[in-house]
Order: C-alpha cells, then structure tokens, then sequence
C-alpha cells in the first residue's frame, strides 16, 4: 500500500468515526419530564433576578394597600378652644367622627384584593416568561456547543486534506487547481467553525444577562421528546388557564371592583361632633353635626372613567387570550412538523449518512473517486452532520415554543411556582 493510500484511508476513518460519534441518538432513553434537576436551578436564578425582585416588591406593596384599605377610612378628630379675657376664661374640649356609611372601607379592601390578586398573577406571569427565556438560552449554548465541535472537526478534516492534497500536487499526481479547491474549502470551514463559535458566545450572553452567571456544566437536557402534543380540542382550555391570559382577566375583575369603589367613595358621609367647655362662667355641652352636599359637583364624572377603564381591562383580556391561543396553535403546528422532520432524520438520515461515508472511503481506496468529486461530496456529508445538529436544536426550540405557548414551564421541569418569600419554606425541594 502506498504512503497516500494510507493517509486516504486515515482520513476517511477519521470521518467515519467522527461521523458516528457527533449524530445525536435517537433511542429513547429517558422521558421528557426528566428535567427534575433544573428545577432548584431555574428558581435560584429567577429569585436572584432584578425584574422578578422588583415584581415581588409590586406584589409586596399591592399587599400593604390592601391591609391598609380594610383599615377604618376616618380617624376622630380632637378639638380644643379657648379664651381668655379680663374677665372671664372660656374654653372648651370636643371630639368628632366621620361615620363611613356607604361601606367604603369594604368596597375598598376588596378592590384591593383584587389588585392584590392581579399583582400576584404577573408575578408568576413574569417568572414564566423568564423561565422560558432560561431555557431558550441553555439550549441554544448546547446546541451551539455540539454545531461549533461538528465545525471544528470539519474544519480539521478537510485541514487534512488540503495537506494531503498539497502533498499529492508536489509529487504530480493531482494539477493545482484541485488543491486550490481544497484551500477555498478550508477556509470556507474556518468562516463556518467561527460563526457557530459566534453564536455560541452570543447565546452565553444571554443567559449571563438573565442568570448573572453560565450555565454548570452539568446541565443537559432529555435526549428524547414527545412525538405528538394533546389533543387540539384542548387548545382553548390551555389558553384560559395560561398565566398572562390569567393575569389579563384579574386586570378586568380589578378595574370592575375599582368601579364600585369609585362610585362608592363620592358619596357623602356624615360627620357628629360633640364639644363640652364654659362660656360665660356657664358650662356648655354642644353637638353637630354636618354632611357634604353634592350640589356643584356629584363626582360622577369618575364613575364614568372607571366603567371605561373596566371595559379598556376587559377588551385587552379579550385580545390576550386570542393571542395565546393562536401562539398554542401554532406553537403546535411548528412542534409536529420540526418532530416529523426529526423523525425522518433519526430513522433515515443517520444511517444514510454513515453509509455514505462508508462508501466514499471504499470508493476513494479504489482509487474510484477523483479529487474533487471526493471533495465536494466529503462536503456534503460535514454539512449534513451541521444540518442534523441544527434541526436537533431547532426540535427543542419549538418544544420550549409549545411549553411558552401552553404556559407549563414550571410543571415540565416540576418545578412550583415559588416566590422569593416562600424560599425559605422550599428549599428542601
């Protein structure tokens, strides 16, 4: 055997057996809801977040409002008078006290409530939507970590080659312009390994900006995912209980209380006093009393605003939940076909692919394929591992859609939604 069948035939193993290697498997091996360890993890990191912190406060304030709004609306009032003259000292002590006729005070702490309520829904609204953005950037680094690896391996093979070639057009067997080919597809893999090395920085940026550190490094993901998705008959019941649609119909309940308190919080309220003193070397004992009149302005006008803003609250409800359902359904949509599309990949497209290899070695040591059809043809087949891997990853990108869409982040990875005050009781979890 001569010295350049020998390194042919070291090449081509060398891409067979990377081949093998870089194809993600397709036997299932563990269930998609094997993600109990992200978990502690995600809720570490989204109790640590400034947005989620400052949406606590916004629920920790909402619950001071609402104590302070089942609270009396009016504190007694003390009065004191006196005089003093050459001949005689008056004086006097009296106490009086708004009575809160209408209820306000209830009508009041419920309107609280509510917004209470509303506050606490965002809350869990806005650690949804973080979640997802946590896992959106973990598995683009993943992904981005195995399509740089299958970009550097490529880049190294075909560096090989070119040597190769170059070593093949010195002792004359093969003209120039082969080897300037093999140099263009160098170079070509060389653009390709740093734009995944790109992207893969992009992607930990991201989470950095999200997490305030990378991800550990024993973070992985199931290597297997559900081919089909529930029934579509379930879609709108998805839709009602997914939390930003939740969070929009507490927004509506809040704005219809706040009408009644408005409405409530014109009305007048009485007042009684009463005064005990001496005037005039006599003792006097007084009471008053006195209402409001609602004669120049009955503050109608408030009311008014209030049932606009309700309906304004209801409508955007209304719009929000059209949104998420049609996200579910395409979420949906997309998740089927990209499974479908992976399906075919892992039945087909694997073994294909580890036969075709297997074939341009056999074909290259007889000394059967030219340079260059060998070339082009090692191309395609590098590349087919880069597509494979990018449709791995664009199959989970469009089950963290679904878990989006559907609002279930927290039950897939089995994780509660905690809020930071409530740490303390999990942290056992």
């Amino acid at each position: 055997m001569s010295f350049f069948t020998c390194l042919r035939a070291g090449l081509c193993a060398c891409l067979v057996a990377g081949t093998a290697s870089a194809i993600p498997s397709g036997e299932p091996s563990s269930s998609a809801g094997n993600v109990a360890d992200l978990g502690p993890f995600i809720n570490q990191i989204l109790d640590e977040n400034p947005e989620i912190q400052a949406a606590q406060a916004a629920v920790d304030a909402a619950q001071a409002r609402t104590q302070g709004a089942g609270l009396p609306i009016y504190n007694p009032e003390l009065q004191l008078e006196g005089e003093r003259t050459e001949s005689v000292d008056n004086y006097g002590i009296g106490l009086s006290q708004t009575f809160d006729l209408h209820d306000k005070r209830g009508m009041r702490e419920r309107a609280a409530q509510a917004k209470l309520e509303a506050a606490r829904s965002a809350l869990n609204a806005l650690r949804q939507a973080k979640a997802v953005e946590l896992l959106d950037a973990m598995v683009r680094i993943l992904n981005n970590k195995e399509i740089t690896s299958l970009a550097r391996q490529r880049f190294q093979l075909l560096e090989r080659f070119q040597t190769l070639a170059e070593q093949r057009q010195s002792a004359g067997d093969i003209p120039l312009i082969e080897v300037e080919l093999a140099r263009m597809a160098v170079a070509e893999a060389a653009m390709t390994h740093a734009q995944a090395g790109a992207k893969l920085v992009e992607a930990k940026g991201d989470f950095f900006a999200l997490a305030g550190e990378l991800p550990p490094e024993w973070f992985h993901l199931p290597p297997t995912l559900p081919s089909s998705l529930p029934n579509a008959r379930k879609s709108e019941q998805l839709a009602s209980a997914h939390p930003n649609v939740r969070q929009a119909h507490l927004l509506a309940q809040a704005a219809r209380m706040q009408i009644n308190a408005t409405d409530r919080n014109r009305k007048a309220d009485p007042t009684l006093g009463l005064m005990a003193g001496r005037q005039d070397k006599e003792n006097s004992l007084i009471l008053s009393f006195s209402m409001p009149l609602q004669i120049r302005n009955n503050f109608h006008s408030s009311v008014t605003a209030a049932r606009s803003e309700a309906l304004q609250a209801e409508q955007k409800a209304q719009q929000v939940y059209r949104t998420t359902l049609a996200q579910l359904r395409t979420a949906r949509d997309h998740y089927t076909l990209i499974s479908q599309a992976w399906q075919v990949w892992v039945s087909r497209g694997q073994s294909s692919l580890k036969q075709q290899s297997q074939l341009l070695e056999q074909l290259w040591q007889a000394a059967e394929l030219g340079t260059t059809d060998y070339l082009i043809q090692l191309q395609q087949t590098l590349n087919t591992r880069i597509a494979g891997a990018r449709l791995h990853g664009a199959l989970w990108h469009a089950w963290i859609k679904w878990q989006a869409a559907t609002g279930q982040v927290f039950e897939w990875i089995g994780n509660p939604v905690i809020s930071p005050s409530d740490a303390a009781a999990t942290s056992a979890y």
